[in-house]
């Protein structure tokens, strides 16, 4: 079997705009011998995160998440987790992500801090808005992301909008810009499948620093 491409709408709507250019991208892999899958963040409702780094860091983690992690959130884990690259698409509601987005990447922690289990991982980026709404999403999307491990494949950031465009094909700039994301996705998949990244420990396992008496 090729790699495994998974595809993240957090739109609310699973036949809108956000879904179609997320499509595409997943096509474009397919075209390269991937096998893709899509993930509808609304038909898999899962509790926002409950903090519970900020009480206990060694209580957040995969396995040792105390809202389960088998409470909706468990089974998207386990296909991100799978996946050898992820498409995460958005649309830009009020200049920043969907809420299901923000909810997705706060749960996200668990599967960071003890170890970054996406270290390497390739990502493409999609945001439905214009350019400054567009702009902000996708560094909202691309900080954390990055930090978890993730890796942005070339000329993966794609936005674009649907005002007065009615069919795809009616932008050739933009169907290219996502088939050229969807197949950079998968090359760099390629190259780095199997690399031994290096990674800091977990934070809360460094060791204490030894206390000074104050003169």
């Amino acid at each position: 079997m090729g790699l495994r491409v998974l595809g993240v709408n957090a739109s609310a709507r699973t036949d809108g705009f956000t879904a179609e250019l997320l499509e595409r991208v997943l096509e474009a892999a397919r075209d390269q011998g991937a096998y893709t899958e899509r993930l509808d963040l609304v038909k898999h409702p899962f509790p926002f995160c409950a903090g519970n780094y900020s009480l206990d860091p060694a209580a957040c983690g995969p396995e040792t998440c105390v809202q389960g992690p088998w409470d909706g959130f468990g089974p998207i884990a386990e296909r991100i987790l799978k996946a050898d690259a992820v498409v995460f698409a958005t649309p830009v509601y009020w200049f920043s992500v969907s809420a299901r987005l923000k909810a997705l990447l706060e749960r996200m922690t668990s599967m960071e801090n003890q170890g970054l289990l996406n270290l390497g991982k390739p990502m493409a980026l999609l945001a439905v808005a214009e350019e400054e709404g567009a702009s902000q999403a996708l560094s909202q999307m691309l900080l954390p992301l990055a930090y978890m491990g993730f890796v942005l494949a070339p000329l993966g950031l794609v936005y674009a909008h649907r005002k007065g465009l009615g069919r795809l094909e009616e932008n050739p700039e933009l169907l290219e810009d996502l088939r050229i994301a969807g197949e950079n996705l998968v090359r760099m998949a390629q190259g780095l499948k199997g690399i031994p990244f290096r990674e800091p420990l977990p934070s809360h396992l460094y060791p204490t620093p030894p206390r000074v008496a104050a003169d």
